[in-house]
């Protein structure tokens, strides 16, 4: 059966969750992957697009298009990187700041959501879990 292979639960619970966030996220005006980048910024500001591009899973391209518009927005703005003429640092604006606060609540609501009946233990032994997952393929790719 389906419902007992890693890959295709893990497929149908990501199908379900982004859908539901997408959806709120297109309610506030913002487009798929630029919740991502305002996410990672909240977390640590000044990052470099290679950074975000790693942390945010994201290629280089598509983290090009989507920094342009978000800065054509005035959720972010960019600095040259101060020992990198070559590269720069990406640093979320106010419109910015108030939008990670609204993306935080949207990805809450989802979480809660999808662990919605779970003890503490269940949800702490489910992040445990799919963070080894995450290993796992992560060391696999890099050999």
């Amino acid at each position: 059966m389906l419902d007992d292979e890693l890959h295709f639960l893990l497929l149908r619970a990501f199908n379900h969750s982004n859908r539901r966030i997408d959806e709120a996220i297109r309610r506030i005006g913002l487009l798929p992957g630029q919740p991502k980048i305002i996410e990672c910024l909240a977390e640590q500001d000044g990052r470099t697009a290679k950074e975000i591009c790693a942390e945010c899973i994201l290629d280089k391209s598509t983290m090009t298009g989507l920094l342009n518009r978000m800065e054509l927005r005035g959720l972010v703005r960019r600095e040259v990187h101060e020992t990198d003429k070559r590269s720069y640092r990406v640093f979320l604006t106010k419109s910015g700041r108030d939008y990670a606060t609204r993306i935080a609540a949207i990805m809450h609501q989802a979480d809660e959501l999808a662990m919605q009946g779970m003890s503490e233990t269940e949800r702490k032994t489910l992040r445990e879990g799919l963070r080894h997952v995450i290993a796992n393929i992560e060391q696999e790719e890099e050999e």
